[in-house]
């Protein structure tokens, strides 16, 4: 592939290229209006190895491509030291990729990050992830007509097509499922097949409490790593990371849209719901003034409910065969049809190889209507 003489790439080593960095997307984005734009100041910190919680476990370095002048593309090439701790010691990622509709640009990009990571011993590239599997992942490959939920990716078809020429090839799938056609699950129906699961279980759901916050997080912080072990890309959480981000979810909960199922005083399984926010996001440009914070907390705490995004849910391994995750997921809808306007339950990111949580989101009237791809090459 014969090089753009006129692109350049650099380091991000100051703070006007990081914030050429972060504002990069406003170009490419410009003449969509499914984009949701990143909270600058959020992102920001998220970004900075001195505030963000990536780099308690990860590097990474940023770099901008220039054509003409001009930023035209950005990307990161970071290591995750406790994904090379337990599942491979020689892979790099990327994340955090944008580029015009120039394929010399992107290839530039990679080119850059491949060369850092080389130096660092890396011999695979694995991506994109903002920067973990717990963070924004994968390339939309499908389902670009909606605006993307609560912390899922967005971006232009062509991303897709320039991976493919650089010869990076598919890792994994996730999947993105909605719950739209309440005709299918009527209340009767829910509380029959409800009811059936849980008979004779020596299991109930137990209502969340504000009061029970704190003890709720630890448990749940121990079953989430017992739960998401094996799934592609997991790393166990240390406690404090953990915490950390139930203590950032919190303005997010509403109290009826979490649940949790116990035997005894042991909490078994438990799912998290919140409303879906990023239209409004949308419409805030980046900028998270006083009175915007003021939208998004009433947002998140009062308004009417329309469009809801299943953000977790955990089962411990000896009791998946309960059909528990069946049962949380009926008892959200059954909430949600009697006492919400809502019409529009978002299900992802759901692991593609994960065919009984598939057959099952179908079986409840989930429309498969988003992929998002890892992709990967050696380097």
């Amino acid at each position: 592939m014969r090089s753009d003489p006129q692109i350049s790439v650099v380091p991000v080593q100051t703070p006007r290229q990081m914030e050429e960095f972060l504002r990069l997307p406003w170009r490419i984005y410009a003449d969509d209006p499914l984009w949701v734009p990143p909270l600058l100041d959020q992102q920001r910190k998220f970004l900075d190895p001195r505030r963000g919680p990536f780099f308690e476990n990860g590097e990474a370095a940023y770099f901008l491509a220039y054509r003409q002048g001009e930023p035209a593309g950005r990307l990161s090439a970071h290591i995750n030291h406790l994904f090379n701790r337990y599942h491979d010691p020689r892979a790099g990622f990327f994340g955090f990729y944008e580029s015009v509709p120039h394929l010399d640009v992107t290839a530039a990009l990679f080119e850059a990050a491949a060369a850092h990571l080389r130096r660092k011993g890396m011999t695979k590239l694995l991506g994109p992830l903002n920067f973990s599997v717990y963070d924004e992942m994968g390339l939309l490959v499908e389902g670009f007509d909606t605006i993307p939920a609560a912390f899922q990716t967005h971006n232009p078809p062509y991303y897709h097509d320039f991976l493919k020429e650089l010869g990076f090839r598919r890792v994994m799938d996730w999947l993105g499922f909605l719950i739209t056609d309440t005709s299918m699950l009527p209340v009767k129906t829910i509380e029959s097949h409800l009811k059936r699961i849980l008979a004779g279980l020596p299991v109930k759901f137990v209502p969340f409490r504000w009061r029970d916050y704190d003890t709720w997080a630890g448990e749940v912080y121990d079953l989430f790593n017992e739960a998401w072990q094996g799934n592609w890309g997991h790393v166990p959480l240390n406690r404090s990371q953990f915490l950390q981000f139930f203590k950032e979810l919190r303005p997010l909960i509403r109290p009826e849209l979490v649940h949790i199922i116990v035997e005894g005083d042991r909490l078994i399984a438990f799912s998290i719901m919140i409303p879906d926010l990023n239209p409004l996001v949308r419409d805030l440009n980046g900028r998270l003034s006083l009175w915007g914070k003021l939208r998004l907390y009433y947002a998140a705490q009062y308004a009417p409910v329309r469009k809801t995004r299943a953000l977790v849910l955990g089962v411990r391994k000896n009791y998946r065969h309960l059909h528990l995750q069946h049962a949380m997921i009926l008892k959200y809808c059954l909430h949600l049809w009697r006492h919400t306007p809502c019409d529009t339950v978002d299900v992802s990111l759901v692991p593609g190889n994960l065919r009984p949580w598939v057959k099952t989101l179908k079986a409840l009237g989930g429309r498969h209507y988003k992929t998002f791809r890892v992709l990967g090459k050696d380097l």
